[in-house]
């Protein structure tokens, strides 16, 4: 976590870039893990993010840029992470509550799900306990290009 919290802007930026080229041809279970793991090494801070207001959410760039790192925008940056790696027809970004919490989930066809538990892909059909609130995909967030 180190690293995250030591580097400069660009140096972060950076390693965000050279992360995304080391997917290239990758198999995809093993992207999506690395993925996952990838994004587990960031350190969460406050909510910097209010879920509700797509329009005012930062673009990976400035997330990364302020070290703007929530479980919300970390769940960001993953969405567009697999949005340029898979296509943002696959990928969406959901609020979604628990019994304890509302927040961003990452979903890939609708079935993989990210930074529920941190490091790991996960089946959403496995947890009876997300209840899906609302869908912020391709109308009210771009995947970066």
């Amino acid at each position: 976590m180190s690293e995250w919290n030591n580097s400069t802007p660009e140096e972060r930026i950076e390693k965000w870039r050279n992360f995304r080229e080391s997917l290239d041809g990758l198999p995809e279970t093993e992207l999506l893990n690395n993925v996952a793991e990838f994004f587990a090494t960031v350190p969460i801070g406050a909510r910097c993010i209010d879920y509700y207001t797509p329009e005012s959410w930062p673009n990976p760039w400035e997330l990364l840029y302020h070290k703007l790192f929530c479980t919300n925008s970390i769940s960001l940056l993953i969405y567009h992470t697999l949005g340029v790696i898979l296509g943002k027809d696959r990928v969406e970004i959901m609020l979604v509550e628990t019994e304890d919490d509302r927040f961003l989930l990452p979903i890939v066809d609708k079935k993989h799900i990210f930074n529920y538990e941190l490091g790991k892909v996960n089946n959403i059909a496995d947890y009876k306990n997300i209840n899906i609130i609302d869908n912020f995909s391709s109308e009210s967030v771009d995947v970066i290009q």
